[in-house]
Formats: C-alpha cells, sequence, structure tokens
C-alpha cells in the first residue's frame, strides 16, 4: 500500500515538474503594454472620418463638372445628369466612397435619388 501512495506522489512531481519546465520554455516576452494618449479615443478610423467633415477643404476627384448641380434637390436631376454622377461614382474606388460623400456634402450637391437606391 505504502508503494502505491510513493508511486502516486512520484508520478504527480514528475508531472509538475514536466509542466513547469514546458511553460518556462514556451513563454516568450510580451511587449510592454503602452497606455493610447489622453485625447485619442482609440477608434482612429472613426475620428479621421469626423475630422474630415470638420475641415474646411474640399477634396475633388476629378467631378469638378459637378458643382453646376449645387442646390438641386436629389430628386431634381433627369437622367442625362444622373448619369454624370453614376460615371464618377462606378469609378471612385470604394474605400474613397465616403470622402466622396462628404465632399460633395461640403459643396452643397445632393445625390440622386435613383443613386442613393442603387447603393442600398
Amino acid at each position: 500500500m505504502i508503494y502505491i501512495i510513493i508511486s502516486i506522489i512520484g508520478l504527480l512531481v514528475i508531472v509538475a515538474l514536466f509542466t513547469y519546465s514546458s511553460k518556462s520554455k514556451t513563454k516568450t516576452e510580451e511587449p510592454p503594454v503602452v497606455a493610447p494618449p489622453a485625447d485619442c479615443c482609440g477608434a482612429h478610423a472613426i475620428c479621421e472620418k469626423g475630422l474630415k467633415k470638420i475641415d474646411e477643404k474640399i477634396e475633388y476627384f476629378d467631378d469638378e463638372e459637378l458643382d453646376q448641380y449645387r442646390g438641386i434637390p436629389s430628386d431634381g436631376f433627369d437622367d442625362q445628369q444622373i448619369d454624370q454622377f453614376r460615371e464618377i461614382l462606378y469609378t471612385i474606388r470604394p474605400e474613397e466612397l465616403s470622402d466622396w460623400f462628404i465632399s460633395l456634402e461640403k459643396r452643397g450637391i445632393e445625390l440622386p435619388d435613383v443613386l442613393k437606391q442603387e447603393l442600398n
């Protein structure tokens, strides 16, 4: 009976040593955690998009001809005008779309209703 108890204790010691040694071998040093600046909310992409709306500078996407549609309501465009918007819309890269919409908004140009429906 005593041999069984000593065997179990010995086995537990061996398992404990094996576990300890394998953890120390695979332990990697983690880089220190650096706190973000106090004025950072952590959502950089969202903050930057919000700042683009505040900035007075207008960014053009080779669409200066759309400035003639300033002040026209979104349901007031004819087919030819809608095609001008559509041509520009489908040549803009997907990651630039939100910037283009902000540019149109700053310039007082509304996107035609037909194109809004196409985007949804």
